[in-house]
C-alpha cells in the first residue's frame, strides 16, 4: 500500500490562522524561521489521524492566542487532508471547537466543554468510524514509525524495538530450544521452570544476595560464640560427679523416710475423715429438721407471694402497653394532621415550566410558537397526572393511619378495664398476706436440741472428736528442711557441671558454622556459575540475532547486548552507525538512521506513507528512500515557503 500526501488545509490551529498546501503526492520542502509554524504542519498531521503532536504528546495547545498569550474564544480548530492511497483520493477532516451555554439568570455564555467532529470525503463520522478507518490503513504504531525518522530510536522502548526487529529478522527461535543444542547450557534449562531468562536471572542474583549476607553473618556468629569459650580451666568435673551422685542417694534415702512418716498420717485421717462425715449428716438433719419446721407456716406465705408477684406482673404488662398505644396515637394523629396540610399543599401548587425548555439544546435558539405550546400543555398533562397520584396516595396513607388509630383506641378502653380488675386483686392479696404475718408472730420459736434424734448425734461426735485429738500430727518438717538444703547443694554442683556442658556445646556450634560458611561458599559458587552461563548463552543468542536482523539493514546496525561497568552483560536494542550509539549520534545521522529502518519497515510491511523530516537543514544530503519526503528546513523566511519538488 501507498500513501501520498497530496493536500493539506490549517484553520486556526496553533498559532495558523489559514494555510492550505498542495502537495501533489510529491516532494515537499517547507521553509521558514523558527516559530513561523514549519512543526505546526507535522503537529497537525498526527493530531488529525492520532489525536497526538509531532512529539507524540496528548496534551498540547491548540488554540490560537492573543498578544496576551490568551486563548481566543468561538473558533473551530480545524485540519483537513487528502491522501491519495494506491491511487484513490481520501479526504479526512477534524474539527475541534467549543460549548458554550447560556444559563437561566445569567446574561453571558459560558465554557461547558470542547469536542471533535470528523468527516471522511466530506461525510460526517463518528470517532470510533474515523479510527477504524484510519486503523484499516496502517495501524496506529507503523503510521507513526513509516511517517517520523526519530520515532524509533526516541520513542518506542527497547523491548518494543526488539519485538519490531526480531519480527523483520522472522526470527522465532526461544531461548530453551537454543539452550537444547548445546549440553553446557543443561544447569540453565533444568532449573527455568517456566521462566524466562530474565527472571531467572532476578532468581538466581536474589539468591546470590541473601546466601552472601547469610555467610557475612557467620564469622560474626562465630566471634560472639568464641567470646564464651573459658581458655584456663582447672575444675576437676570428674569429682563434681561424684559429689552429684552421692547427693541423689542422701535425698532417695529421705523421700523413703518421708513416705514412712506419710503412711502414718493415711491412717489417721481416716479417723478424721469418719468425724467429718458424721457433722456433715448431723448439719443436714439440723437444715431439714428446721427446713421442715418453717414450711410449716410459710407454704401460705410463699403461695400469696407467687399470686401477687403473678398480679405485679399483669398489672405492669398492661400498664406498658397501655403507654406504649397511647404514643403511638398521638404520633399516628399528628402524622395525619401532616399529611391534610401536604394535601392542600399539593392542592394549591402551580405550573412552572423553566424557560430552558423552549431553546433547541443543539442550535441554542428558542423553538417556534407552535412547538413551545406542545411543549407547555405536555408540562400541564404531566404536572396535573403526578398532582392527582400525589393526593390520591396521601388519601391512601392517611386511611391507613386512621384505621390504625381507631384499632388502638379499641385496645386502649379494654386495657383500661383490665388495669381496674387487676389493681382489686392486688389488694386482696396484700391484705391476706398482712393476716398471715400477724399469725406467724404469735407462735413459738423452734429450737433444735429439744429433738432427741440431734442430741444424740451430737453426744456421738464429741466422743470421736476427743479421740482424733488424741492422733499423733506425723510432723515432716524436719525431713523436708533437710531435703531442701541436699536440694541447694545439688543444684550448685550441677550448675558447675553445666558449664563444662556448654563449653562442648559451644565448640559443636562453632564446628557446625565453619562447616554451614563452606556449603554457603559453595552455593554462591554455584549460582554465580550459573549467572556466567546465562551471560555467556546471551553473547551466543545475540550473535545469532544481530547477524540475522542487521542484514536488513544498509546503514545502521543493532547493538542488543551492553556491559555495565562492573562487567554485567544486559540485553539492550540501540541503533549504531559506524560503531556510533544512536544518542551521541548528530541531529542529521540520526535522520538518516531513521531513513534507514523505515525503508526496511516499509519493504517488510508493503506500505509506505509520507515521512515528515523536522530540522531538515542538518542533512547535506538525504537518504535515498522511494517514498515522500516532507522536509521541514530552518531558513530566514518570516513567513513559511512551501516548495513542491
Amino acid at each position: 500500500m501507498e500513501i501520498k500526501l497530496m493536500k493539506m488545509k490549517i484553520k486556526n490551529f496553533k498559532g495558523i490562522k489559514e494555510l492550505e498546501i498542495n502537495f501533489e503526492g510529491k516532494n515537499t520542502n517547507i521553509y521558514g524561521a523558527n516559530a513561523t509554524g514549519k512543526t505546526t504542519v507535522f503537529d497537525a498531521f498526527k493530531w488529525l489521524f492520532f489525536n497526538k503532536d509531532s512529539s507524540n504528546r496528548t496534551k498540547f495547545s491548540i488554540k490560537t492566542l492573543d498578544k496576551n498569550n490568551k486563548p481566543i474564544h468561538f473558533l473551530e480548530h480545524e485540519v483537513e487532508i487528502m491522501l491519495n492511497i494506491d491511487g484513490i483520493n481520501t479526504k479526512f477532516k477534524k474539527i475541534y471547537s467549543e460549548n458554550w451555554v447560556k444559563h437561566r439568570g445569567q446574561e453571558e455564555q459560558e465554557l461547558s466543554s470542547h469536542e471533535n467532529k470528523y468527516w471522511i470525503d466530506d461525510v460526517p463520522v463518528i470517532q470510533k468510524e474515523f479510527n477504524e478507518r484510519v486503523n484499516t490503513l496502517i495501524p496506529e504504531a507503523l503510521f507513526k514509525m513509516i511517517t517520523d525518522p526519530l520515532y524509533f530510536n526516541e520513542t518506542m522502548s527497547e523491548d518494543e524495538r526488539k519485538k519490531v526487529l526480531m519480527s523483520i529478522a522472522n526470527i522465532n527461535m526461544d531461548d530453551e530450544t537454543i539452550m537444547a543444542e548445546r549440553e553446557e547450557y543443561k544447569p540453565i534449562l533444568e532449573n527455568l521452570n517456566g521462566r524466562s531468562i530474565a527472571d531467572y536471572t532476578k532468581v538466581l542474583k536474589e539468591g546470590i544476595k541473601k546466601l552472601n549476607h547469610q555467610k557475612e553473618q557467620i564469622p560474626i556468629r562465630i566471634d560472639e560464640l568464641s567470646k564464651g569459650l573459658i581458655t584456663n580451666d582447672d575444675t576437676d568435673y570428674s569429682n563434681l560427679e561424684n559429689e552429684k551422685n552421692q547427693i541423689n542417694k542422701q535425698m532417695d534415702e529421705l523421700d523413703e523416710e518421708l513416705t514412712n512418716v506419710q503412711l502414718i498420717a493415711k491412717n489417721n485421717m481416716k479417723k478424721v475423715e469418719e468425724l467429718t462425715k458424721k457433722k456433715n449428716k448431723l448439719n443436714n438433719l439440723k437444715f431439714k429438721l428446721e427446713v421442715d419446721h418453717s414450711n410449716k407456716y410459710s407454704s401460705e406465705v410463699i403461695k400469696l407471694e407467687n399470686e401477687k408477684s403473678v398480679a405485679e406482673g399483669r398489672i405492669r404488662n398492661a400498664s406498658t402497653e397501655l403507654e406504649q398505644l397511647l404514643t403511638e396515637n398521638e404520633n399516628y394523629e399528628n402524622s395525619i394532621k401532616r399529611l391534610r396540610e401536604e394535601w392542600y399543599q399539593t392542592e394549591n401548587e402551580q405550573l412552572e415550566i423553566d424557560e430552558k425548555n423552549f431553546i433547541c439544546p443543539t442550535c441554542g435558539r428558542e423553538y417556534p410558537e407552535e412547538r413551545i405550546n406542545e411543549i407547555r400543555e405536555k408540562a400541564k398533562q404531566d404536572f396535573n397526572k403526578k398532582q392527582e397520584e400525589k393526593k390520591n396516595n396521601i388519601n391512601k396513607e392517611g386511611q391507613a393511619r386512621k384505621s390504625i388509630v381507631d384499632k388502638n383506641t379499641l385496645r386502649i378502653n379494654e386495657l383500661q378495664q383490665q388495669l381496674k380488675k387487676y389493681n382489686e386483686e392486688l389488694e386482696n392479696i396484700n391484705s391476706r398476706l398482712k393476716e398471715n404475718e400477724e399469725k406467724q408472730n404469735n407462735i413459738k420459736p423452734f429450737n433444735i436440741n429439744e429433738i432427741p434424734e440431734y442430741r444424740e448425734g451430737l453426744l456421738e461426735i464429741e466422743k470421736l472428736q476427743k479421740e482424733v485429738d488424741s492422733l499423733a500430727n506425723g510432723d515432716t518438717t524436719s525431713i523436708k528442711n533437710r531435703k531442701a538444703e541436699l536440694k541447694a547443694k545439688y543444684d550448685e554442683v550441677d550448675k558447675m557441671l553445666k558449664i563444662k556442658e556448654n563449653q562442648e556445646n559451644i565448640k559443636v556450634r562453632i564446628k557446625e558454622l565453619d562447616k554451614e560458611e563452606a556449603e554457603t561458599a559453595d552455593k554462591i559458587n554455584e549460582l554465580e556459575h550459573q549467572i556466567f552461563l546465562i551471560e555467556k548463552f546471551s553473547k551466543l543468542k545475540v550473535d545469532l540475532f544481530e547477524n540475522s536482523i542487521n542484514s536488513h539493514f544498509s546503514l545502521v546496525k543493532f547493538k542488543l547486548l551492553t556491559e555495565n561497568m562492573n562487567g554485567a552483560i544486559e540485553e539492550t536494542c540501540i541503533a549504531t552507525v559506524d560503531g556510533v550509539p544512536f544518542d551521541d549520534l548528530n541531529n542529521a545521522k540520526k535522520i538518516t538512521a531513521g531513513l534507514d529502518i523505515i525503508n526496511t519497515l516499509i519493504k517488510f510491511e508493503g506500505k509506505s506513507a509520507p515521512i515528515f523530516i523536522d530540522n531538515r537543514e542538518s542533512i547535506n544530503k538525504l537518504y535515498n528512500i522511494d517514498t515522500q519526503i516532507i522536509s521541514l528546513v530552518v531558513t530566514n523566511d518570516p513567513v513559511l515557503r512551501i516548495e513542491v519538488i
